[in-house]
């Protein structure tokens, strides 16, 4: 007979609660017009600078807290590159009061989650459970956002693990694409590298600056803790000072960036895998920050331009020509300027046409901009789907710290779908004119050299690299 432990029956409620919250939401957005409910929810501060925003969302008794903290890869040292991933990944690994085990032990029992998560700008932890476990899941992240122990062998537990990560890397044609079109963009800017960062960095991290960097950046100043779900606004702000209420603040560190190299024409490099038939093609340009003031029509832009089977790209390169099964492009917006990229890939032999095909259309959509009907299509498609990215508490959490973290507007999320419905063909044409510059761009070819390196010279200067 099977036997179901406390701990998985929690579980399995919570998993069904959520399916049904699931239902409950996707209908009641089909049954209306497709607008979001108003986004209704209280800011505090306390006195030692932590930000707190608690959004009441009363549809199901959950719960989900977000701790921000505004340290990511980008604060980080040049030389120790993975240094903000790996403070992250320990958090969880033992705290002063729970050894690791317990601290997965106790979060298992709940039927509730906890995650980290390490980015360029940002590092967060998200707990989610039923809210009658409110006060417990807010004690163990504030444990583990405070507190973490950073044992010697934890630490070279996670070590091993990223740098296993990256090693494996080299088997995948598309994440050694992305090293290397970053590295050309950025230059020695700490975007360069992806947050897990380089083997190198990993090895030379000591558990010293593990304890320094958390120190220097984890502060109740430096931070912003989102709570979103069946909760009391009083009651829960009272929780909050209670058990964050004695956290110190502290000198928040502000990096010091280095200038982002200038592209003149097209900078191409070649990653020599001489046992590749197909080429990976990645190639593009800086973009924009999250922040910037054409964020909704280049997002718009690039629906038509590069997101999906029915756009540009993919007609023109998959179904027109018959060169590769995928393409896409995207505008990766982050704290400071991202990068506009397109990736796509192709045999070998087609892979030079390939990109002249990507080329081409970037030209045409840079002279010619794009039609009132490709707009309204794209349009249509966020208004339809946005609504689906706020079905949880999590992702409802989520997006409150977008808005807070990149200086938002307070009502951004409350008008997302009319701004979408705002954008004009004039501000699309003014964005493509501002942003978009297919004669200077990074171009980054992965693929066997001697099958393509002559044909790639045409186009411009040639750097060759091995792996």
């Amino acid at each position: 007979m099977l036997k179901i432990t406390k701990s998985c029956f929690c579980r399995y409620v919570f998993v069904i609660t959520l399916t049904l919250f699931t239902i409950l939401v996707n209908d009641k957005n089909l049954s209306g017009e497709g607008n979001l409910v108003s986004m209704k929810y209280r800011k505090a501060t306390l006195d030692n600078g932590l930000r707190v925003i608690m959004v009441e969302h009363h549809e199901l008794p959950i719960v989900a807290i977000e701790m921000l903290v505004k340290a990511g890869s980008v604060h980080e040292s040049r030389e120790k590159p993975g240094l903000a991933h790996i403070v992250t990944q320990l958090l969880r690994e033992g705290t002063r009061t729970k050894k690791s085990l317990e601290i997965s032990e106790s979060i298992d029992f709940i039927g509730g989650s906890l995650s980290v998560d390490c980015e360029y700008d940002s590092s967060s932890v998200t707990t989610t459970a039923l809210v009658k476990h409110f006060d417990t899941i807010l004690d163990l992240l504030s444990e583990v956002v405070r507190f973490p122990t950073f044992k010697a062998k934890e630490i070279a537990l996670h070590r091993d693990k990223a740098i296993t990560a990256i090693l494996r890397e080299k088997d995948n044609k598309a994440s050694i694409a992305v090293r290397h079109f970053s590295e050309m963009l950025y230059g020695r800017h700490p975007y360069s590298n992806p947050p897990i960062g380089t083997t190198k960095g990993l090895k030379a991290i000591s558990r010293d600056e593990i304890i320094q960097f958390h120190k220097t950046h984890y502060l109740p100043n430096n931070s912003i803790l989102t709570v979103v779900g069946d909760i009391d606004y009083e009651k829960t702000l009272t929780s909050i000072k209670k058990t964050f209420g004695g956290w110190k603040r502290g000198v928040i560190s502000k990096p010091t960036l280095p200038a982002v190299p200038k592209i003149d024409g097209y900078k191409i490099r070649i990653v020599n895998k001489p046992d590749l038939t197909q080429t990976e093609i990645r190639l593009g340009h800086m973009g924009i920050a999250r922040n910037d003031p054409d964020y909704f029509a280049l997002m718009l832009l690039n629906h038509i331009f590069g997101r999906g089977p029915a756009s540009r790209l993919y007609t023109k390169v998959r179904s027109e020509k018959g060169l590769t099964y995928g393409a896409n492009s995207g505008f990766a917006a982050r704290k400071l300027q991202g990068p506009f990229y397109v990736r796509t890939y192709s045999k070998n032999e087609t892979a030079i046409e390939t990109l002249l095909v990507v080329l081409d259309e970037l030209k045409k959509l840079k002279s010619g901009g794009v039609t009132k009907e490709e707009l309204a299509s794209a349009k249509s498609f966020y208004v339809g789907h946005y609504p689906l990215s706020m079905e949880t508490a999590a992702q409802i959490a989520s997006k409150i710290l977008v808005q807070e973290f990149y200086g938002l507007p307070e009502d951004y999320i409350d008008k997302y779908l009319d701004s979408v419905m705002a954008v004009s063909m004039e501000d699309i044409e003014g964005a493509v004119k501002r942003v978009l510059d297919p004669g200077n761009m990074v171009i980054t070819l992965v693929s066997k050299s001697e099958e393509i390196l002559e044909e790639a010279r045409a186009l411009g200067e040639v750097e060759l690299k091995e792996l």
